[in-house]
């Protein structure tokens, strides 16, 4: 898969990355369920998704100074070492303002994993290989994000529409992120590669300098809408197989399914983009996903829910390793931390809107409703992307 055997730090990071985003995605599933067994209410689950985002989006630029004055490997310790902390702690948890304050908590113990993640893509990859790294990034995101819901609805086993025992779910999740630690350790030689110099201008730069640049507005629009929409999925499909009647079991193998389907497309990123370009790619991935979304509306079996997943998963699993080499590309070493900061920032935000729409449509007229709605912001960015973005400039 990686053909450059001098570069250590990307195997070590790709492994550590599918771990960590595994304990969060057994975690995040599960929070849902978690919510329901102590008689949330389908507003309330949208609530805590919200808050998810919410704290994280208050430090999201911060972060960016952070990792460019700490340093990536610092903070992805720190993240992961909350995993650990945050995943025994809901296993315990029965209180639903106990549960969602501890929900910001992991939003930012992710942000940090995150952040720091992505900037050691952008800052150590050649531009040449940005697109090729930032794909195998993604497709280590979704391996995680594929085999975290899969085991942890497994774990916790199905009483009917609930888990059985969502509590062994988080300690796993723990578990998992005690083991993302492991590459780090394991890996020799990997150092922080900024200059004392670097580091003290990245400590200084303006968030504001930084979205003047051409482009980065738009990407950072588009990032919003298809991380957003990728999160309400996850939380939203529990409660839409309650209403359909389908057990835990099956909606952890349907996101997984999905997650499956973002791999091999982000996988196949660097192919598909020298082919037709990574406008034409970006454009077409969109718009298309707006239409399945909203087919969405229709798929009331475990068989249709699961192919619609899998090709809205197949595409919007495009848009977020693109937008982040675009990032990348348009801002020099020392901005990068903060570009990809006020990237999070942005996907931060519409991680706590959209899940309090998403809660508001799903109240009085179903979950179903949900994916209208998602259809629709879709839609909005695939117009963005196709009016401002060309393989020209790229």
């Amino acid at each position: 898969m990686i053909r450059d055997k001098s570069q250590p730090w990307l195997w070590a990071l790709l492994i550590n990355v599918a771990l960590a985003q595994a304990s969060i995605y057994v975690m995040r599933p599960m929070i849902t369920y978690r919510a329901l067994e102590n008689g949330a209410t389908g507003y309330e689950v949208g609530a805590i998704a919200a808050i998810y985002a919410l704290v994280p989006l208050l430090v999201a630029v911060q972060m960016g100074r952070w990792v460019g004055r700490i340093g990536e490997i610092p903070l992805l310790f720190a993240g992961c070492i909350s995993f650990i902390a945050i995943g025994v702690a809901f296993a315990f948890l029965n209180n639903i303002y106990a549960i969602a304050a501890t929900t910001a908590l992991a939003g930012i113990a992710h942000l940090s994993n995150v952040a720091a993640s992505q900037a050691m893509v952008a800052s150590r990859s050649p531009r040449e290989l940005q697109d090729q790294n930032f794909g195998y990034f993604s497709f280590s995101t979704s391996m995680g994000h594929a085999f975290g819901p899969m085991l942890g609805g497994v774990i916790a086993g199905s009483s009917g529409v609930l888990p059985r025992s969502s509590s062994s779910a988080f300690v796993f999740a723990a578990i998992l992120a005690m083991l993302a630690l492991l590459p780090f350790l394991l890996f020799k030689g990997i150092k922080e590669v900024k200059s004392q110099e670097e580091r003290d201008a990245a400590s200084s730069i303006k968030a504001r300098n930084v979205l003047k640049r051409p482009g980065i507005k738009p990407a950072i629009w588009t990032s919003l809408v298809v991380a957003s929409t990728n999160d309400v999925l996850v939380v939203i499909l529990p409660l839409v197989g309650t209403e359909l009647g389908i057990n835990p079991v099956v909606i952890g193998a349907i996101l997984s399914i999905r997650s499956i389907a973002a791999m091999i497309s982000r996988f196949s990123l660097g192919r598909l983009t020298k082919r037709f370009g990574s406008a034409n790619v970006m454009n077409y991935s969109i718009l298309i996903s707006a239409i399945f979304l909203f087919l969405s509306v229709f798929a009331t079996t475990e068989i249709t829910l699961g192919v619609v997943m899998a090709i809205i998963g197949f595409l919007l699993g495009i848009g977020q390793p693109l937008t982040m080499s675009i990032v990348s590309k348009k801002t020099p070493i020392e901005e990068r931390a903060m570009a990809i900061s006020i990237r999070l920032f942005g996907n931060r935000l519409g991680q706590f809107l959209v899940p309090l729409g998403a809660g508001a449509l799903t109240a009085p007229f179903g979950s179903a409703a949900v994916f209208v709605g998602l259809a629709a912001l879709i839609a909005s960015a695939g117009v963005v992307s196709v009016t401002t973005l060309s393989d020209d400039e790229l």
